[in-house]
């Protein structure tokens, strides 16, 4: 029976049993149904029904192979009749590229209500499978250390049925690995693929010759402006390495990255290999030398804010910078400069000397401060590690207390950052610990060492809700710990402290009832996030708890609240409403900010 349903929507699918239905709708257009075997709503110009279960990838095909699919009720009953005759010349070769060498096929043609059906009852047979699988490969290529992995992953093993697609996909693999590792050479000797239909079994033998690998020549460098030798270190190839394509991209990225380029093209020049050799070609269009920009924002510990910073990529050939930074706010304000020094490895090791005046005004203190800094900076997978010595003159009041200090403070930090995605991750987390010191009459005014770490760590459950957990905990140990300035001080409070509070407003306070900042730090977080509308907008629920101290036990003050997250296309913008345990000043209080995940 053949109808034309008037509402699509109800269209049963199920089973075995393929149907293409040419229906008229409108008097005027065709459209093809499909539908399976056993289903109520089966409608069909080219009916397939299989004996036995048979997989999706056969049943697809057979349906893009048969020629006779792609005709209407309206095509010449000669050029179906002849395309009817020829579907076994279709279905044949499609069942044998997936193992079926012994199929029955029956066909009947028919003419019913001015249009065409034909029905095709196919019996595969039994599939064929691989009984010996044998690929060879003389050469350099048997010896190298990644070859293993990819023989072990070579489909078609012993007992697995038989596909033709699958037999090309080794001759593939094999081709695209020797051009990835350099084997330039390679050539496929034998190829055989016997199958023997009565016993239903098959016998594959590759065999193939990889030549010797070839090794990167010469670099060609476009024109430049940095020195030879450092644009070398840069790119990290060096002649006379085996080759191998991924290092190609990762001098890309490496060149990309070290910010002097614009555009970063390299290509292996195949085609004049020699000598065991590939030369290279690298083209480089560099980056602009001046840079400006400009940036504005807001949060709730600062206020409004602007920014302008000033960069040189280039000072001289041998790749150092300078960096200079303008920021504005009505807490926090300073100016500061950075001249960078590529070391040897420049990917992995950098030297810098650092300048900046800051001024601080929060409601708890004022500060004026000067520094010089030195650092080394060593990138190491999984850390960061930084070492500096830098000298301070500050001056702070605290109220009607008044400190000004000079210290000479050795230091080392440790970063390690590790997300899946640094905009918005799923999974990751970010760890800092500093340790930095100073020791009375070695220029400084006081002897002290402090010790700080950070953590925060964020984990998604699915596609639900995130959690977003976070600690800050530091310590000062020292007989000169009273006379240190605001900036070694520790406070705690504000949009990444103790939310609920205003920003470094809670700590030790003095016989006036100012804080002044404590000895040590203890605070912590958690959030849980939960998305809204799509990806984009996201509700949170979060409470905090911590504070500044001096003696071995803290007075903790917790906040804890509500809030919206939304991914804008400048970066992810949090609002929190945060209520205080602690009420005496403030019953709620707003926190804004603008800023990666990590």
């Amino acid at each position: 029976m053949t109808f034309c349903p008037d509402d699509l929507s109800n269209l049963a699918i199920c089973g075995f049993h393929v149907s293409l239905v040419p229906c008229r709708v409108n008097n005027s257009k065709y459209l093809f149904l499909a539908s399976f075997a056993f289903a109520s709503i089966a409608q069909g110009e080219v009916t397939l029904e299989f004996a036995g279960a048979v997989d999706a990838a056969l049943k697809e095909n057979l349906r893009a192979q048969l020629r006779l699919g792609s005709e209407t009720c309206e095509s010449p009953r000669w050029r179906v009749r002849r395309l009817f005759q020829a579907a076994d010349k279709d279905l044949i070769p499609a069942l044998r590229a997936l193992g079926f060498y012994r199929p029955v096929v029956a066909k009947e043609l028919r003419t019913e209500a001015d249009c065409w059906h034909a029905d095709f009852k196919v019996d595969p047979g039994k599939r064929v499978t691989v009984r010996k699988r044998t690929v060879t490969v003389q050469g350099d290529m048997q010896d190298d250390e990644r070859f293993t992995a990819l023989y072990d992953a070579l489909p078609l093993v012993a007992g697995a049925p038989l596909h033709h697609g699958q037999y090309e996909e080794i001759k593939t693999r094999l081709r695209d690995f020797a051009t990835e590792r350099g084997y330039f050479d390679f050539a496929i000797t034998r190829k055989e693929l016997r199958v023997y239909p009565d016993e239903s079994l098959a016998d594959i033998r590759i065999e193939a010759q990889s030549g010797p690998r070839y090794r990167f020549g010469e670099l060609h460098l476009s024109e430049h402006r940095l020195d030879d030798d450092f644009l070398r270190r840069l790119a990290k190839i060096r002649e006379g390495e085996p080759y191998d394509a991924r290092s190609l991209i990762e001098t890309s990225r490496h060149l990309n990255d070290a910010g002097y380029f614009r555009r970063v093209e390299v290509r292996a020049l195949r085609e004049a290999r020699k000598d065991g050799t590939v030369p290279l070609k690298i083209v480089l269009e560099p980056a602009a030398r001046h840079a400006w920009r400009v940036g504005v924002g807001y949060a709730t510990d600062t206020g409004p804010r602007g920014s302008l910073r000033y960069e040189n990529r280039l000072l001289n050939e041998h790749g150092h910078r300078f960096e200079s930074e303008l920021r504005l706010s009505p807490v926090e304000s300073g100016l500061t400069g950075e001249y960078r020094i590529p070391g040897k490895n420049p990917h992995r090791e950098s030297y810098s000397i650092g300048v900046g005046a800051l001024h601080e005004d929060t409601d708890t203190a004022k500060s004026d401060s000067l520094r010089l800094i030195g650092r080394q900076t060593i990138k190491s997978d999984p850390w960061t590690q930084t070492r500096f010595l830098e000298l301070l003159h500050e001056r702070s009041d605290f109220g009607d207390e008044e400190v000004e200090s000079t210290l000479l403070m050795p230091g080392l930090g440790l970063t390690r950052v590790q997300a899946d995605d640094m905009l918005r991750t799923r999974r990751g987390y970010r760890a800092n610990f500093e340790i930095r010191g100073a020791y009375e009459g070695l220029v400084s005014d006081a002897t002290f060492l402090q010790l700080r770490a950070d953590i925060k760590a964020i984990h998604r459950f699915g596609d639900g809700g995130r959690i977003v957990a976070r600690a800050d905990a530091g310590t000062t140990v020292g007989d000169g710990a009273s006379q240190l300035p605001a900036s070694i001080r520790f406070f705690a409070g504000g949009d990444n402290s103790v939310r609920g509070y205003a920003y470094e407003s809670l700590g030790p306070e003095n016989e006036s009832g100012d804080v002044v900042g404590g000895r040590h730090l203890l605070t912590a977080g958690v959030d849980y996030e939960h998305p809204v509308f799509g990806e984009d907008w996201w509700v949170a629920a979060f409470a905090d708890v911590g504070n500044a101290f001096d003696s071995d036990r803290a007075s903790m003050r917790a906040g804890y609240g509500v809030g919206v997250r939304w991914y804008s296309p400048v970066g992810r913008l949090r609002v929190d409403l945060a209520f205080p345990d602690d009420t005496e000043e403030d019953d709620w209080r707003l926190h804004i900010g603008l800023g990666a995940d990590l």
